[in-house]
């Protein structure tokens, strides 16, 4: 028997249960997905157990989030062969997912201050580099939202998220005016910060949060940013606990 496979095989006995479904683990998951990761070189502690069908049903609309992502990054990093894969694979796989470039001059126009873009005043609104993520894709995202938030959870609280939790998600990119509150004012309040590592290798500037839970509620909630992309938040608890719930979902819903 090979390394791999006995190192496998350990890990699925160490962690029986599915960590989004609950059910029989058969496979190793990696969340987030490697694709939002440089050349794919994912943080160390991230490979959760799964059952098959979990696995495979968000391999695709990962595929989607990770291109979005690697899209909204504004840290100046040169477009990659993993970029281009990622595009051509979406185009094959889920062509409906792709940005709208015939975003109009006005709609530019309403963007560009909502953003903090900046944009040469004698140039036309209409030439900005702007373009409009379709409907389908919110699919995409909150997918990966609650994965990441049931993977969360099962890491720092030791324990599959119960299917009757009620979680909420909610994004913004970095670049917009809204992620300053999230940064600045709320992500200080979180007491546990994890800055992600592989080999000694920092990771942070592409994958780090905060996080907070509540073992006795078993209550649980995140803030996490990749790379300049986007700004992610994520709440787990009872459906008693819940207060203001309108935008909570059963976890019960996502299996």
């Amino acid at each position: 028997m090979g390394a791999s496979k006995r190192r496998k095989e350990l890990f699925l006995l160490k962690h029986p249960l599915c960590f989004f479904c609950g059910s029989a683990s058969e496979t190793e998951d990696h969340v987030p997905s490697r694709e939002c990761f440089i050349n794919r070189v994912w943080p160390e502690g991230y490979v959760f157990p799964a059952c098959k069908a979990c696995n495979n049903k968000a391999g695709p609309l990962e595929q989607v989030a990770a291109l979005y992502m690697k899209l909204g990054d504004h840290s100046g990093t040169t477009p990659s062969d993993q970029f281009l894969k990622l595009l051509s694979g979406v185009r094959n796989n889920n062509p409906e997912y792709l940005p709208r470039l015939d975003v109009t001059a006005n709609a530019k126009k309403r963007a560009l201050p909502l953003y903090n873009l900046s944009h040469p005043p004698d140039e036309p609104a209409a030439s900005a580099p702007i373009a409009e993520m379709p409907n389908e894709n919110r699919k995409a995202f909150e997918a990966f939202e609650r994965r990441l938030t049931c993977a969360l959870y099962y890491k720092h609280m030791k324990e599959v998220m119960p299917t009757t939790h009620m979680i909420r998600t909610f994004r913004t990119q970095v670049i917009a005016r809204n992620s300053e509150t999230l940064i600045r004012t709320i992500a200080p309040m979180f007491p546990n910060t994890i800055r992600t590592t592989r080999q000694n290798t920092n990771l942070g500037d592409q994958f780090t949060y905060v996080w907070y839970g509540s073992e006795d509620k078993q209550m649980f909630a995140f803030i996490a940013q990749f790379s300049q992309s986007y700004v992610f938040l994520g709440v787990a608890c009872r459906s008693e606990d819940l207060e203001g719930g309108k935008d909570y979902r059963l976890h019960s819903d996502d299996l």
